[in-house]
């Protein structure tokens, strides 16, 4: 089976705390939006604590056109993605021209070229290396790309495939949308990237990894495209987002983990990892209700989401990071990599520690 080698991550460079952004957003609502008083309480039940963004949030105080956006997400995502492959490939020892295919995956920027041949030129990568961009995912980006990485190399076992995600949320803001979606928005998401190697079992790089991928399951919930996705309007990407996936993690997650499950011959008290894509505080608290999970199985979750808050197809290899980080793993446990993106649809991966 493929086994992740390494993830590496880069954090946008204007870090603020959560109570700096709900000044700032609050001074800049103040006088056009008769419900602020009210909504901006969304800042203080969060639990996040700070929160990256990628321009100071003085770039906010005069209109920005969709062109200007997406010119600084097109040199800022490339900045990200090289810090977070380059972290990622120091962890493992690995080097740029062994990546057989790269999977690049955001959904906050167009470009053409996308990122990964601008990443071709930047990091020396080989002329040979297959490109994979995924578009459009959302928050459920980041492990779908892991899965497109686990299919590659259980076909060519030899190969290694690098995953990258970037996602620039904070450009997409819109300061004259007075809707809920946006102030709830505003008060969750982030900027950052991250990477992840992913090697064939058969590949140099194969008995480094520690975290070997078994399956993956792709579901899309019928009749809920209005739960989440973009907007488009003529300065950029207007945020949908409802208040209702929350309940929708209550009332499907679970059936879909256990048929994933089942599938494998498996169930739900067999795993003992999990990695949950931070949502935002009521996201993992119905994962918790759904699953009956105690004892801290989603503190990594929680843990990113307090230090770093929603930075959409990122944040669950962040959380995959954190379980990296630790200096030794019991064998053979299983475990869940889980995401929820627009669509409204479900990204799992069953794991187990090596």
């Amino acid at each position: 089976m493929p086994r992740v080698v390494s993830t590496g991550t880069a954090d946008a460079k204007v870090k603020l705390s959560q109570s700096e952004l709900k000044e700032l957003i609050y001074n800049l609502f103040s006088g056009s939006y008769s419900e602020i008083e009210r909504m901006i309480t969304v800042f203080d039940n969060s639990n996040i604590e700070t929160r990256h963004i990628s321009v100071p949030f003085e770039w906010y105080n005069r209109e920005r056109s969709f062109s200007e956006r997406n010119t600084e997400y097109k040199v800022t995502a490339l900045e990200l993605c090289k810090a977070a492959i380059s972290d990622c490939l120091d962890h493992a020892g690995a080097l740029s021209e062994d990546i057989d295919s790269i999977i690049f995956v955001s959904s906050t920027g167009v470009s053409t070229p996308t990122i990964d041949a601008l990443l071709f030129n930047e990091l020396g990568m080989d002329k040979h290396v297959k490109r994979i961009p995924l578009w459009g995912l959302g928050c459920a980006g980041g492990a779908a790309g892991i899965s497109r990485a686990m299919e590659y190399t259980k076909a060519y076992k030899k190969q290694n495939a690098l995953v990258v995600a970037v996602e620039l949320c904070s450009l997409t803001f819109q300061k004259d949308d007075f809707s809920k979606s946006n102030i709830i928005a505003s008060s969750l998401f982030s900027d950052g990237a991250a990477a992840v190697l992913v090697a064939g079992n058969e590949s140099k790089y194969a008995p480094a990894g520690r975290i070997e991928l078994i399956d993956s399951l792709s579901t899309i919930y019928s009749d809920s495209l209005d739960v989440m996705g973009w907007g488009i309007v003529d300065n950029g990407f207007k945020v949908i987002f409802s208040r209702d996936i929350p309940k929708i993690v209550k009332e499907n997650v679970k059936e879909n983990i256990l048929e994933f499950l089942d599938n494998n011959d498996l169930a739900l008290e067999d795993i003992k990892h999990y990695v949950a894509h931070p949502g935002g505080l009521k996201v993992i608290n119905a994962y918790e209700e759904a699953l009956n999970l105690t004892n801290g199985s989603l503190d990594y979750s929680r843990r990113i989401l307090k230090d770093h808050g929603n930075m959409s197809s990122p944040s669950v290899i962040y959380v995959l990071n954190e379980l990296m980080k630790q200096r030794s793993f019991t064998a053979g446990e299983f475990g869940l990599l889980t995401a929820l993106g627009p669509g409204f649809s479900s990204e799992l991966i069953l794991f187990k520690t090596a």
